[in-house]
């Protein structure tokens, strides 16, 4: 029995096949889409949704033109039989590979740091540059073969656009002769098989001397070759024939390089084709909301907010691109589910009322686990688990067979029969109507029997059913939970929401006694189910008020926790805003700071000048107070990381300096006399090292090379 192969029949999975198919940009990418598949290698699996994950968040900034894709390696296989040459078209389309290759390459190696998975796909993506660069010079993608391909072609083009002129321009000056005027129809030269050719009546036929090369249907007009450019004629059909030759021959060069490369061009063409399969699973992604969930090595299967996703994708507006559909309106339209699956408890037992939802449940279930082992994102809220599975189990619906004379019973019979031979501790099992379709006795006792081997086989399944006696049978049993598709009584309708941990119950009579069944009838049969389950019916009510009171304060704490996580992000965001605005105010502290120390030594400058002439008897004082003012400037904690970064100054090296407001390379440092000289401008400007400055203008100024 191949895996997985009923139930992806069962689950409709050729529904989502089709849904990816319509995100692929090429026709390689819709053939990988339409062959989706669960991956039986971990790793491969896992590499898959690294790569999809990694995808959708290159698409936030990034585009891949992926619509030119042909399939290059099939068409060299099927011309290798045909003996002919490849046309340029043909041709073409290798270029165009090889073109998206390398920029599909390009894209996906820009943030090869933060997106390992993809920087290795391009890094396996190949090259074949001679190709690539040969092929453009020697074909056009419109014209064909271009004349500059070799000389000789070049030149027998020449000859024969010359001879067409002539030719031309000879039958012209016939068809215009006076003489000869009454012999012609009205319509000009015609050229039919590359013949210049004279339209003459039939009854003029001896008018016009030269071979007939064609008549009309009625017979009434002759196409006549005349004499006198017959040799020209001959001529040109003997150059066509050569350019034929010399085109052939180029296109058979072309083709032959082609071919010996066609094992690298089959490797690039299967990786760019799966570039565009993975840029297809991340556009669905972003359409719909969907994450990656873990692949498990365990068997814990947990899902939060998961809904069916081929019910989303019929929920979009048709009329709106489906890359953009309103997500919001879809997911109020497909009531969300949570399931816990493993671990202790490794079977669920799912009850309820009749259209409660409880099918569609199993198929959300079943769908979003086999999305997920084919390496497809799934309709669940983050920290999904999916357990590795090797094979999934699923019985689901009615699958009765007319043809083969099954009914309902032997139908879901058939399936049950290939799980006790196939499944595995590995294998998820999806068991619609457990015991149904045949005595309610019988069937509760087949169902018991089933959920005991499957429990000492230790299989993990979910199985609903409308028994009421197997809904004790979690009760009695380890390694099995209850749960129930939730009934609103009240408005006698289904919520769809699966509530873990009670068991549910039909809501017959409730909904017979709504609907206007006597109370009578309705008495008599609540009183005789009073009799055997009365005990059973008060745990169910009383755990089933407990659990939607637990449910509704799990769901609030959910509310919470998300309004917490958003609150967080915002705290960080104005602790980032508040940390960015302390810089801008330091270094606008720093920068006035400077200034002022700057204008001080400025103002300093010519009085120390002119103590310079004092006599010598106080040249001694002066020297000290010149001393006392330096080390007064520099004995601030800015001075002194003004001296430290004046000691730091290199050649080549950038400073600012604030009296010219730019900034500049250092070409040349005096250290004694405590200059630089920096090129400003262009030109070499010498200042003192208290004219340059670290802060100032902004780094992306431009700086004098």
């Amino acid at each position: 029995m191949t895996p997985f192969r009923h139930a992806l029949d069962v689950l409709e999975f050729d529904r989502i096949r089709e849904i990816l198919t319509s995100y692929a940009a090429s026709t390689l990418g819709r053939r990988l889409a339409s062959e989706l598949a669960p991956i039986a290698d971990i790793d491969a699996l896992r590499r898959q949704h690294s790569e999809t994950r990694e995808m959708s968040e290159l698409l936030e900034t990034e585009r891949l033109a992926l619509s030119y894709l042909t399939d290059v390696a099939g068409e060299i296989e099927s011309g290798s039989t045909r003996g002919a040459p490849s046309e340029p078209e043909s041709l073409w389309r290798v270029v165009d590979l090889l073109r998206t290759a390398q920029t599909v390459r390009a894209v996906l190696s820009k943030r090869g740091d933060e997106l390992p998975e993809l920087q290795r796909v391009a890094e396996s993506i190949e090259d074949v540059r001679s190709l690539r660069e040969k092929i453009p010079e020697m074909i056009d993608a419109r014209e064909g073969v271009k004349s500059e391909a070799s000389e000789k072609l070049a030149s027998l083009r020449r000859d024969i656009r010359e001879l067409r002129h002539k030719l031309r321009v000879a039958a012209t000056a016939i068809h215009q002769r006076a003489n000869l005027r009454k012999c012609f129809q009205t319509e000009g030269v015609t050229i039919k098989n590359d013949r210049y050719l004279l339209p003459v009546k039939s009854e003029y036929r001896s008018w016009m001397s030269g071979p007939i090369r064609d008549r009309s249907h009625s017979g009434s007009t002759l196409y006549v070759e005349p004499d006198e450019i017959v040799t020209d004629g001959d001529r040109l059909l003997s150059l066509l024939d050569a350019e034929r030759d010399e085109v052939s021959r180029i296109l058979w060069g072309l083709t032959r390089e082609v071919r010996d490369k066609r094992e690298p061009l089959a490797r690039i063409q299967a990786r760019v084709a799966w570039v565009d399969f993975t840029f297809a699973k991340a556009m669905y992604q972003r359409a719909f909301g969907l994450t990656t969930p873990a692949i498990r090595d365990d068997d814990e299967l947990e899902f939060r907010e998961a809904r069916h996703p081929y019910l989303m994708w019929l929920a979009r507006d048709v009329r709106k691109d489906h890359r953009e559909p309103n997500l919001e309106a879809i997911q109020r339209s497909v009531i969300p589910l949570d399931v816990r699956l493993g671990g202790p408890a490794r079977l669920l037992i799912v009850t309820g009322p009749n259209t409660g939802g409880k099918t569609v449940a199993m198929k959300a279930i079943g769908l979003n686990v086999a999305l997920a082992l084919s390496g497809v994102p799934i309709s669940a809220a983050e920290g999904a688990k999916v357990p590795a599975y090797t094979d999934l189990f699923v019985d689901i619906g009615d699958e009765q067979s007319l043809e083969q004379s099954l009914s309902t019973f032997s139908s879901h019979l058939k399936q049950i029969v290939q799980v006790l031979r196939h499944a595995s501790p590995r294998s998820l099992i999806l068991l619609d109507e457990l015991g149904s379709g045949t005595d309610p006795l019988e069937g509760a006792a087949l169902g018991k029997s089933l959920l005991d081997h499957f429990r000492e086989q230790g299989w993990t399944a979910i199985i609903t059913t409308h028994l009421g006696s197997l809904k004790q049978y979690a009760y009695l049993h380890d390694g099995v939970e209850n749960a129930a598709m939730e009934f609103d009584s009240q408005n006698l309708r289904p919520t769809y929401r699966l509530l873990m941990g009670v068991p549910g119950s039909s809501n017959a009579l409730a909904i017979a006694r709504r609907l206007g069944v006597s109370a009578e009838v309705v008495d008599a049969a609540e009183e005789e189910i009073s009799k055997t389950e009365a005990p059973t019916r008060e745990i169910i009510s009383a755990m089933e008020k407990s659990r939607r009171r637990v449910e509704k304060e799990r769901r609030r704490a959910e509310r919470m926790r998300k309004k917490v996580q958003g609150d967080k992000r915002e705290y960080a965001e104005r602790l980032e805003e508040i940390d960015v605005r302390k810089e801008s105010l330091d270094r606008e502290a720093e920068l006035e700071v400077d200034r002022t120390m700057r204008a001080a030594r400025e103002r300093l400058r010519p009085l120390l000048e002119q103590l310079k002439n004092v006599p010598a008897s106080h040249k001694d004082i002066v020297d000290e107070l010149r001393t006392a003012i330096e080390l007064l400037l520099v004995a601030t904690p800015l001075g002194e990381k003004r001296e430290e970064f004046a000691r730091s100054l290199k050649k080549d090296g950038e400073v600012y300096v604030p009296k010219f407001k730019s900034r500049g390379k250092i070409k040349k440092i005096n250290k004694g006399d405590r200059h630089v000289t920096v090129i400003l401008g262009g030109i070499p400007t010498q200042v003192s090292f208290d004219d340059v400055s670290w802060v100032g203008a902004p780094v992306d100024d431009s700086v004098e090379r």
